[in-house]
């Protein structure tokens, strides 16, 4: 894929600052290589639950911020809750006002793809996932009712609404599996993630603690973190650190203590990482912080767990 212009939309899911779970990752350091080979690029971002961040006003020609409509009748819609939720007539008039290529991050940002306003623009979709896979192990993974329910049929409508992306110019898939999953559907890509790791930073030797890192809100994370500190390892001689935001209740009770700093906890250079075998035939996207961990991984050898919070997640 080349593009023609130097001048590129690029419409985020989030604010990628700070680039503290892989989606946002991905697209922060997209943003800074892109700007390094001049590239001017005009930043869309939905807003919800992140402060606007300055530094993207130093990699970016134009950065311009829209709420996300977090609402009931948002979720009632048949459209996915996670594109019907980004939908903006202020971000529509501001694409189409320029005629440059855009790159949606993600289904979530594809409410205008081949909208007719924007058919001077060439439109592409970075895939960070087999969204529908995602949706369907969440639903499968989650205890509560309601929200079971709720990711349910938000499984069903991204099932169905994943066909838009035949509308695309191209699709830049992240994985392997991805490229082959979505190959049918428009001309595929593959881009690997960006991300800050040009080089291994592991040193000679062995750690002491092994890491499993995740969005401990979710609960198919939530599950692997239970199995690991009451089946695992509790068994073994090895020191166990969980990291990721808002540990639930559950895993607060287990006797643990928490730790606030993961970056910190990675310069020490000893752990080793940990990697959860999801179900069979669950490929999707990748784990980009696993691949920032695996720069700095050593084999372990030594008893306890522990909880890092307020670090992200893996997406």
């Amino acid at each position: 894929m080349r593009l023609k212009s130097k001048h590129l939309h690029i419409v985020a899911l989030n604010i990628p600052f700070p680039s503290n779970y892989g989606g946002v990752i991905d697209i922060f350091y997209k943003i800074k290589a892109l700007s390094s080979l001049g590239v001017k690029v005009h930043l869309h971002c939905f807003e919800y639950g992140r402060e606007k961040a300055d530094v993207l006003n130093t990699m970016c020609e134009t950065v311009t911020y829209y709420p996300r409509k977090m609402n009931w009748i948002t979720i009632l819609s048949k459209t996915p809750f996670i594109v019907k939720s980004r939908t903006s007539i202020q971000l529509l008039h501001n694409l189409s006002a320029k005629p440059i290529p855009i790159i949606f991050e993600g289904l979530h940002c594809c409410a205008y793809l081949n909208h007719p306003k924007l058919k001077d623009n060439q439109q592409f979709v970075r895939t960070h996932n087999i969204e529908q896979d995602y949706y369907k192990l969440l639903a499968k993974s989650e205890k509560k009712f309601g929200y079971k329910l709720y990711l349910y049929l938000e499984y069903l409508k991204i099932k169905r609404y994943e066909s838009n992306l035949k509308h695309a110019k191209g699709l830049l898939t992240i994985s392997d599996e991805d490229r082959a999953h979505f190959k049918n559907m428009s001309k595929s890509y593959l881009v690997r993630a960006f991300h800050p790791d040009n080089k291994v930073h592991s040193k000679i030797g062995h750690g002491t603690y092994a890491l499993y890192h995740g969005n401990l809100a979710v609960a198919e994370n939530e599950n692997a973190a239970l199995f690991l500190i009451q089946k695992v390892f509790k068994h073994l001689k090895y020191n166990l650190v969980i990291a990721g935001n808002k540990p639930t209740k559950k895993l607060r009770n287990e006797d643990l203590s928490f730790i606030e700093n993961l970056i910190e906890l990675l310069k020490k250079n000893d752990l080793t990482n940990l990697e959860i075998s999801r179900d069979e035939g669950d490929d999707r996207g990748i784990s980009i912080r696993l691949s920032q961990q695996s720069n700095i991984a050593l084999p372990i050898e030594n008893v306890n767990t522990r909880i890092v919070t307020n670090v992200g997640s893996i997406s």
